[in-house]
C-alpha cells in the first residue's frame, strides 16, 4: 500500500517541476534507438550509453528536484544487485543537473552501485520526449526501447521487465 501511495504521489507530484516542460504526446516509443548524446557522471567523468556492453540497459531518468529520488534509491541498490546475474546494466541520469549536500548525504562517500549520470540541458530526456520523472526505460543490447515505465513501478516490475527483454533478444 505505502509504495502505491508513492508511485501515485510520483507521478502527480513529479510530473512537471521547476523550469521543465515536458513534451507533449506519447511516452517514449517502443522501438526508439538510444540517441547518442554526450553525458557526464556525478564527479564529471564522461560516460558512454553506447558503449555499455550488456545485453540489457536499464535507464532511470529522475530529477533532484522531484524528492522521490529518495525514496528509489534503497529499491536502486538492490536492483543493482542483480546486474551480473541477469546480464543487465543499471544507470540512473538525473534531467536537471542540480546538485547538493543532500545528494552525497544519501549516497554516502563512496557514491552508489551504479552510474549516476548528468543531463542537465535535458538534452538526452527531450530527444527520448521523456514526460515525467522518473521514468524507467529497459532497453536491448541494439539499445531500442523495449520496455517504459512512468513513475518507477518498484522493483518486480523492473524485474519482469528486464527478463522479457533479454528473453526477446536471445530468441
Amino acid at each position: 500500500m505505502r509504495l502505491l501511495a508513492l508511485l501515485l504521489w510520483s507521478v502527480t507530484a513529479c510530473a512537471q517541476g521547476p523550469n521543465v516542460d515536458p513534451p507533449k504526446g506519447p511516452a517514449p516509443a517502443l522501438g526508439m534507438t538510444l540517441p547518442h548524446v554526450r553525458l557526464h557522471d556525478v564527479r564529471q567523468h564522461p560516460f558512454d550509453l553506447m558503449k555499455v556492453d550488456t545485453p540489457v540497459l536499464v535507464i532511470n531518468l529522475w530529477a533532484f528536484w522531484c524528492d522521490t529520488w529518495k525514496q528509489q534509491l534503497p529499491q536502486l541498490r538492490e536492483l543493482s544487485t542483480q546486474q551480473e546475474q541477469l546480464g543487465f546494466r543499471l544507470v540512473a541520469v538525473s534531467i536537471d543537473g542540480a546538485w547538493g549536500d543532500v545528494f552525497w548525504e544519501h549516497c554516502g562517500e563512496k557514491g552508489l552501485p551504479f552510474p549516476v549520470l548528468v543531463d542537465g540541458r535535458r538534452e538526452l530526456a527531450t530527444r527520448l520526449k521523456v514526460r515525467c520523472v522518473p521514468t524507467v526505460l529497459v532497453l536491448d543490447r541494439e539499445r531500442r526501447i523495449r520496455r517504459v515505465h512512468e513513475a518507477y513501478p518498484g522493483n518486480p516490475t523492473v524485474l519482469r521487465s528486464i527478463r522479457e527483454v533479454a528473453s526477446e533478444s536471445a530468441e
